[in-house]
């Protein structure tokens, strides 16, 4: 995927995850959401706390690997697909779209690990 794809997961997950908080976590997402995250800023943007000047994205159309384990991916298209149902809800259809091609992408990559998954 590239940067710009993984940019769209992360603010769906940061998201999720705030929507989450406000109910109090039911679905005990905080704490997944930001290990997702959190993977996405060490494996793309080499974060490293305490560092100065680490955390940059690289360009939007380069090209980036992701590791999560399976669970995680599952959160991943859980989110994609409810925040593009939003995002046609507020009528950003552009939005939709690209969430909803992300939400494709990582199906077709990691779907094998989701077999319990709703696609």
């Amino acid at each position: 995927m590239t940067t710009r794809q993984w940019q769209i997961i992360d603010a769906c997950i940061d998201s999720e995850v705030n929507v989450e908080a406000e109910r109090g976590d039911p679905r005990g997402v905080i704490d997944t959401g930001r290990v997702i995250r959190r993977a996405g800023w060490d494996q793309v943007a080499h974060w490293t706390p305490g560092v100065p000047g680490s955390g940059t994205w690289p360009p939007a159309e380069q090209t980036v690997v992701v590791e999560l384990a399976g669970d995680l991916w599952a959160l991943v298209v859980s989110a994609l697909g409810r925040w593009a149902d939003v995002s046609d809800r507020i009528g950003e259809p552009e939005h939709a779209g690209a969430e909803r091609a992300v939400r494709s992408l990582v199906l077709a990559q990691v779907g094998e690990l989701l077999s319990d998954e709703p696609e």
